[in-house]
């Protein structure tokens, strides 16, 4: 996961088929990275800028 549109990624905490990501305070953006591979060497990566927005409450 990232928060300024991929600059940085951080690993997300992965909970059987869940993933756990824990949001800055304040608005801002998402973006997602995930990565899959096999054991016959096939692999994926999809990137997601801007995935979706966060909207601080209260």
């Amino acid at each position: 996961m990232s928060y300024d549109d991929g600059a940085i990624w951080t690993k997300a905490e992965v909970r059987g088929s869940r993933v756990v990501l824990r949001h800055p305070v304040g608005d801002g953006f998402v973006s997602l990275r995930a990565r899959s591979g096999d054991t016959a060497g096939n692999a994926v990566e999809q990137t997601v800028i801007r995935a979706y927005r966060i909207v601080a409450t209260g």
